[in-house]
């Protein structure tokens, strides 16, 4: 199995190059610069700079921050809550897809389940 630094070096080239694709990403901190945020970023772990790669291509192909917002609000039936939209929105991008999944998932097993007065009874 590749080390991560091999797997940045054969997809990237360069830590440095993926630290320009994560750099969109991650948001800096207050009163941070764009220098001082990509030095920081150069000190992350080359697992962790991977992860958040792949979490942006996700977030990406999902439609962005917003659109997953808007598709978690419409699962859940709350799409007139604007506070809990405004909660949502302040969420890190990991956790917002993680909710998303889940809401998905949730919705599935409610959708293949037949509304209670229609169930047929055993007996």
């Amino acid at each position: 199995m590749a080390t991560p630094l091999q797997i940045i070096k054969d997809q990237h080239g360069s830590k440095d190059a993926l630290i320009d694709k994560v750099l969109p990403l991650v948001e800096p901190l207050d009163g941070e610069t764009k220098d001082e945020h990509k030095k920081r970023l150069k000190y992350v772990a080359n697992a962790k700079l991977l992860h958040l790669h792949a979490l942006g291509e996700r977030v990406k192909k999902l439609g962005g921050r917003d659109k997953i917002v808007a598709r978690i609000l419409e699962l859940r039936g709350q799409t007139k809550d604007h506070e809990y939209s405004d909660k949502l929105k302040k969420l890190p991008l990991g956790k917002l897809v993680d909710l998303l999944h889940s809401v998905e998932r949730r919705s599935a097993g409610k959708a293949k389940k037949a509304p209670k007065h229609l169930r047929k009874k055993a007996g």
